[in-house]
């Protein structure tokens, strides 16, 4: 949908990406992390306390607002977390985050030890990351 409306409305200069955060620390979310993820999902330690602030999304659209090409993103999917990188934009606490399309992210919450292994410039292409969505199923 993103990218239709994107290709649609940028005729009429006007900019539609589709933003996704990573696990972002609601105040709901938080007060639920001892209960819902006490366990691995399907053998994936979620550790809640490296998620995003919901500040982080909030500098992410600040950062869009900001950028003089804005336009050359529409109809694009764009995580908060790459966002950072291109814009150099920190969390509150000055946490960078690495999430959905870093392989290093992907293995280091399989496998911690063998993180330092992977570069950290190393990611998943959006094809494949889009695939695994319900809109391909």
């Amino acid at each position: 949908m993103s990218e239709m409306c994107g290709r649609e409305l940028k005729k009429h200069n006007v900019t539609c990406l589709s933003l996704w955060p990573g696990l972002v620390q609601t105040e709901h979310m938080m007060a639920m992390k001892d209960t819902v993820f006490k366990d691995k999902v399907e053998g994936v330690k979620m550790d809640f306390d490296k998620g995003e602030t919901p500040e982080y999304c909030g500098r992410a659209v600040v950062a869009l607002l900001n950028d003089k090409n804005l336009l050359e993103k529409a109809g694009k999917v764009m995580t908060t977390a790459d966002l950072g990188d291109e814009y150099g934009f920190t969390d509150v606490d000055g946490r960078k985050h690495a999430y959905i399309r870093s392989v290093r992210a992907m293995v280091g919450m399989k496998y911690p030890r063998l993180k330092t292994f992977v570069p950290a410039s190393l990611k998943i292409p959006w094809s494949l990351v889009l695939a695994g969505t319900h809109h391909y199923k």
